[in-house]
């Protein structure tokens, strides 16, 4: 979609978007996860949980497996070094 359209659309319709990722160790894995929120008018419009990857530690060094190639990688990594850090 054009992005002019787009622009006056969220303007117009008040749409705002909120995506947040969430770790959850099983087993020795990591699975990463995408909340996604999407609200029109200050009313939830929809959501979803979807798992995107898989992270696991191999000779002192992490691996991401991803299970979608839609999602933002840089987005997952830099949160999952956020967690790491606490």
């Amino acid at each position: 979609m054009d992005k002019f359209i787009e622009d006056l659309l969220d303007d117009l319709f008040d749409i705002k978007t909120y995506t947040e990722y969430h770790f959850r160790e099983i087993h020795g894995l990591t699975f990463a996860f995408c909340e996604k929120i999407v609200l029109i008018n200050d009313k939830i419009s929809s959501a979803e949980i979807r798992p995107v990857g898989i992270i696991y530690e191999e000779n002192g060094q992490y691996y991401l497996a991803l299970l979608h190639d839609i999602i933002e990688i840089d987005e997952v990594v830099k949160e999952f070094v956020r967690n790491l850090e606490k």
